[in-house]
């Protein structure tokens, strides 16, 4: 047993081969990993496909940097030259950029008080418009018929005249219908068959096109002038899907001027639909679908202005963009109040207009208790109704001062957007714009000193009264 327990001291040969097993041990384990290792580390990264040109332009447009959005474009029609294919969807876009544009700095000043998400088919329900201001309605509805197309209509306060969309009966077989807006009259006890309105789309596009199809009308509304119409249209003046366009009666013959795209904020790069103005109740009405999912819409309520407010410098570029964009409705609170309204203070005119849309919704307004106008006496007197003047010769000049100053508001409306709109017009369109602008400075300045020395006169009249 003392021979088996013995220790056995190593040489020096045997302690160098073992330690040469043992480096040969440690490498057995180390090695297999290193061609693992070395393997990963060549396995390329995955690339992100990049987006194509076109679709940064749609989305910088849709920022409204329309700078960008043609830097992308010219990039994305040359890249296409060069491979021979077709450019004819940037230049589509390009036209919209480029209009979007034109647009931007006759954006107009207005004050949202509310907006509303519903879904689009429920969108006329949500509106609420004072008797005076006619109704707007769906066409289903009022002819009791099937309809997939989501036509509608405007019917006037005293319910004898219709302007509706309708079916072009023109649209190729196998395409989708397009709608055009016509006009239907009450005779009796009969509405007659609907005309198109002639004027609303250029007939040379239209030619050119072999087809009405390209261009779909709908959404219309009358202002309580009788000549003024409002409604959206998709076609080559939309900024984006549909836009909604304005347009006047141009004589007893039932044409109408060259409509014109009303712009931002009312416009954007999505569908906006519809924009109705109750003049009794002083409260606007647009409907977008910027930014909502799939069949919702937003509606928008505003105070509309007397006559067009545009921002100054006050405001950035950027800032402007994000008034064109909505971004925030606070932003328009900011608001510049109208000579001779009650209220003098931004929140006041807010509050008020809130509350006046409060009492429509409850049926409050009726037309014995809402302002018929606002009309400052002195400091002291603020008139609503005619039955306020204690002069009879004072209200019946106030009468004529109420109508001179209805035609006054319209042709600076329309003045406005035909000068927005000269800069970007081709040589045809500016032609007939000239002429319409020329016509109606002829009148609408003489209009506007005649108010003013009839305002002075109703003024001194009720003053001096005893």
């Amino acid at each position: 047993m003392k021979n088996i327990m013995k220790q056995v001291p190593f040489n020096n040969r045997q302690r160098s081969a073992a330690r040469l097993l043992f480096i040969v041990c440690c490498l057995l384990f180390i090695i297999p990993s290193v061609p693992t290792m070395a393997q990963k580390k060549r396995v390329p990264a995955k690339k992100t496909p990049a987006v194509p040109l076109i679709e940064q332009a749609r989305e910088a447009l849709a920022r409204y940097d329309f700078q960008q959005a043609e830097t992308l474009l010219n990039k994305d029609i040359a890249e296409r030259k060069r491979k021979r294919q077709s450019t004819e969807e940037p230049l589509q876009l390009m036209a919209a950029v480029q209009l979007g544009r034109s647009k931007l700095h006759a954006t107009e000043r207005i004050v949202i008080i509310d907006s509303l998400v519903c879904k689009k088919k429920d969108v006329l329900r949500a509106i609420y418009l004072s008797r005076e201001s006619g109704r707007i309605d769906t066409y289903a509805s009022t002819y009791h018929t099937r309809d997939t197309l989501g036509a509608t209509l405007y019917e006037n306060e005293f319910a004898n005249k219709r302007y509706l969309a309708i079916k072009d009966a023109s649209t190729p077989e196998g395409t989708t219908p397009a709608l055009r807006l016509a006009v239907s009259d009450k005779i009796g006890d009969q509405w007659s068959a609907p005309t198109l309105l002639t004027g609303l789309v250029d007939e040379d596009e239209e030619d050119e096109d072999n087809s009405s199809t390209s261009f779909s009308q709908n959404y219309p509304f009358l202002l309580s002038d009788g000549i003024t119409l409002y409604y959206a249209a998709t076609g080559p003046e939309s900024i984006g899907g549909y836009d909604i366009f304005v347009t006047r009666s141009d004589g007893e013959d039932g044409s109408f001027l060259k409509p014109e795209n009303i712009g931002y904020p009312y416009n954007s790069t999505a569908n906006d639909y519809l924009l109705a103005i109750d003049e009794f109740t002083q409260l606007g009405w647009f409907v977008s679908d910027r930014n909502q999912p799939a069949d919702s819409v937003c509606i928008y309520i505003f105070i509309p202005n007397d006559t067009r407010q545009l921002y100054g410098d006050e405001i950035s570029e950027e800032q402007l963009r994000e008034r064109a964009r909505l971004t925030s409705l606070r932003d328009t609170w900011a608001c510049v109040i109208p000579e001779g309204a009650a209220e003098k203070t931004p929140e006041a005119y807010i509050k008020a207009a809130r509350q006046r849309l409060t009492n429509i919704r409850k049926g409050g307004i009726t037309k014995d208790n809402a302002p018929d106008f606002v009309f400052p006496i002195d400091d002291a007197r603020t008139y609503a109704h005619l039955s306020d003047f204690r002069s009879p010769t004072a209200r019946q000049k106030m009468q004529q001062w109420l109508q001179l100053s209805k035609s006054t508001t319209t042709d600076a409306t329309m003045l406005s957007r035909l000068r927005d709109n000269y800069a970007t017009a081709s040589a045809a369109e500016r032609q007939q714009m000239a002429n319409t602008i020329q016509q109606l400075e002829a009148t609408h300045y003489p209009q506007l000193q005649q108010l003013q020395e009839l305002g002075k006169e109703i003024r001194n009249e009720e003053i001096s009264h005893k």
